[in-house]
């Protein structure tokens, strides 16, 4: 079904279950239409730099280079902040109006910033936000962006992983997203891509000068073709079925209804989610009914939009006849990519931990599953596969080989830092222009 700004389809790996215990696997795929790509919605963005003493030499040069690119994007009607931070914190610029008198005081402000104390990320980051939640917003539709610009780890004021994904989550309840760029190698990027995936935003690992343009060309031009703000999906499931998201969305759960809330959409945006469904023979009646509700605002008209997900239903059949239930390929290789990403995480998070053995053994297993997928796809002639989605696979596929035989010492930083961003990216829609990285 669909509506001017959003539409989604499902479909079930296996749709028909032993009556004993069984699993399988539903998509989801959420689009976002925008087939007018009118003038975008103007932007309110906090600009939180890190001068703490990690950043000297290139890399504060470098993120004084990502905020004259943001700003350099920036229209008329925009709003810009800019926060810098130490072990202290500074309004450089309060929110203003992105006049050409603010971007040149932004510039001019940026020039004496140098490196030097602790890193106090959270109350950076955090004042960052409250200079976008204190601002009134004119009338219409608003966005609001927090984007953090940091190579180190958070070791003054708030520093759990857990309490700082939840106060994202809670501003992008508000309308607050939060985007991160890691710089260098020595920044923390389980937490940098926990605080997006929490907020909505995006995490990319910055290498190179080169793709600061892009990032934001993409971060904030790409706002012109903005279909639909904070969708979300809320789906029921009977009694005795059981979901869990693979994907890294922020999700809750209550009683029987799993509610995911996922990222603005532009124009051609595409997210599978991909939920693992099981069962134990504990059925009822009604249990071939799974219900899921798609809900958006649209950002032209500024109305809410709502639409009903139509999921085929499940049927329960002997275990002969399970047996000999189609699969529908697609679905199937989707899960097993998914759950690679799963075990390629864990996999690094063990060897943080120095467990190499166990990390290595996680890699191998993601090989596997990978290899099995693509053989799959390979047998059924790539049909109904998306292109970009089997390269993906086999670029997976070839780290996951390196990975499970790299030797059983600690593996590089840029290894720890790519492999997060790629898993954040594809695991969350990565969008069109993305894919390559």
């Amino acid at each position: 079904m669909s509506t001017t700004i959003i539409s989604a389809d499902a479909a079930w790996e296996r749709s028909a279950l032993r009556q004993t215990r069984d699993d399988t696997a539903l998509r989801i795929t959420i689009r976002g239409h925008n087939p007018v790509k009118a003038v975008r919605a103007p932007i309110d963005i906090a600009l939180v730099l890190d001068r703490s003493g990690s950043m000297g030499g290139d890399k504060i040069q470098l993120a004084k280079k990502a905020v004259t690119a943001a700003i350099d994007l920036l229209e008329p009607g925009d709003r810009v902040a800019l926060v810098s931070f130490d072990h202290e914190v500074d309004v450089v610029q309060p929110l203003a109006t992105a006049t050409s008198h603010t971007r040149a005081e932004i510039r001019r402000n940026l020039e004496p910033v140098t490196a030097r104390g602790s890193t106090a990320l959270a109350d950076g980051w955090l004042t960052g936000c409250q200079q976008l939640a204190a601002a009134i917003p004119p009338a219409g539709v608003r966005l609001q962006r927090a984007i953090l610009l940091t190579d180190g780890q958070a070791n003054i004021g708030i520093t759990d992983i857990g309490e700082l994904s939840t106060h994202a989550s809670q501003l992008w309840a508000r309308g607050i997203s939060t985007t991160a760029l890691g710089i260098g190698t020595g920044f923390d990027e389980i937490l940098l891509s926990s605080m997006t995936e929490a907020g909505g935003g995006n995490f990319q690992y910055i290498e190179h000068p080169s793709q600061l343009a892009a990032f934001f060309a993409r971060e904030i031009g790409g706002l012109t073709e903005l279909a639909a703000l904070h969708p979300r999906l809320e789906i029921t499931l009977p009694r005795g079925l059981r979901a869990h998201l693979l994907n890294r969305f922020p999700q809750r759960r209550e009683g029987k209804t799993i509610t995911v809330d996922l990222r603005d959409l532009i124009d051609g945006d595409e997210i599978d989610l991909v939920f693992t469904v099981t069962h134990r023979g504990n059925l009822d009646a009604s249990s071939s009914h799974v219900r899921a509700t798609l809900t958006a605002t649209d950002p032209a008209r500024h109305e809410p939009v709502s639409l009903t997900v139509d999921i085929p239903a499940l049927s329960f059949v002997s275990d002969t006849e399970a047996e000999r239930a189609p699969v529908d390929h697609a679905v199937a290789i989707l899960r097993a990519s998914e759950q690679a990403i799963c075990e390629q995480r864990e996999a690094l998070r063990l060897d943080r931990e120095g467990r190499f053995a166990e990390s290595r053994a996680l890699f191998a297993q993601s090989r596997d599953r990978l290899a099995d997928a693509d053989a799959m796809a390979a047998v059924t002639g790539y049909a109904g596969i998306d292109h970009d989605r089997v390269h993906r696979i086999q670029s997976d596929l070839a780290d996951s080989r390196n990975l499970a035989a790299a030797p059983a010492t600690a593996l590089g930083e840029d290894v720890h830092k790519s492999r997060t961003a790629r898993h954040t990216h594809h695991s969350r829609g990565g969008r069109r222009d993305q894919d390559q990285q």
